[in-house]
């Protein structure tokens, strides 16, 4: 009988941890966005009950790891259990930034899901090409050799998530992409195939340019249904 009740107990104190055990989604703009840009997706996510904020920057100043510092301050000031991140272009560098300030040795919380959008995780030719001129660095700000395609000293440079990733890819559905000037398909900003990290649970295309793509209808039931379940197929 002690055996039983002892087992009750601790089941009741297992159920009492899952359910006040908290979690929030953090929405992470690209270069040049703004965080007007992920209120449809937020409003969405909101409604489903999860507890969810857009994490706003200046990308034209701020450099991706200074952002990713900033970030990391605040996620361990708010000292939630877990954590997850949908993130539009340079975003996904941003967290893909973040693990690179993450030890073992400083209390952190377990990142679950990583919903990258239009993810230049291998550069963008646009930035290999900006990036020749001096001047248009200094308007452009210190990120645009992050996004190119170098694979030192731009996008793949930083750390590869642990985390469970969502892809969700821009394609136009034909050889030239939106962009003839980049080489396949492409979102026109970033080709398809330069989204990809190789451990991606789950990868979506949507037939959408890079601009507008993470207010973009389709995209939005995508990242409820990876949330919710762990995919992007909509049964």
């Amino acid at each position: 009988m002690l055996i039983v009740r002892s087992s009750i107990i601790v089941i009741c104190l297992l159920l009492c941890l899952i359910t006040h055990a908290s979690h929030k989604i953090y929405l992470i703009h690209g270069y040049a966005g703004n965080r007007y840009e992920f209120e449809k997706i937020k409003k969405a996510i909101d409604k489903k009950g999860y507890v969810s904020e857009i994490f706003s920057f200046n990308s034209f100043v701020q450099e991706i790891d200074s952002v990713s510092s900033d970030l990391y301050v605040k996620i361990r000031s708010e000292k939630y259990d877990s954590i997850s991140f949908v993130t539009h272009s340079m975003g996904a560098l941003i967290v893909r930034s973040l693990y690179g300030q993450i030890d073992s040795t400083t209390p952190f919380p377990f990142i679950h899901r990583l919903i990258m959008i239009a993810s230049p995780n291998k550069g963008s030719p646009l930035a290999d090409f900006w990036v020749q001129f001096d001047y248009l660095n200094f308007i452009f700000g210190p990120n645009v050799v992050n996004l190119t395609t170098n694979p030192e000293t731009g996008a793949g440079k930083y750390p590869i998530p642990t985390c469970e990733v969502g892809l969700i890819v821009g394609i136009a559905g034909i050889i030239t992409g939106y962009n003839f000037f980049i080489k396949g398909d492409n979102d026109g900003v970033v080709p398809a195939n330069n989204t990809k990290l190789g451990i991606e649970k789950d990868i979506a295309f949507v037939k959408a340019p890079h601009i507008g793509l993470s207010s973009n209808s389709k995209v939005v039931k995508l990242v409820l249904n990876f949330f919710d379940k762990g995919t992007f197929k909509i049964k």
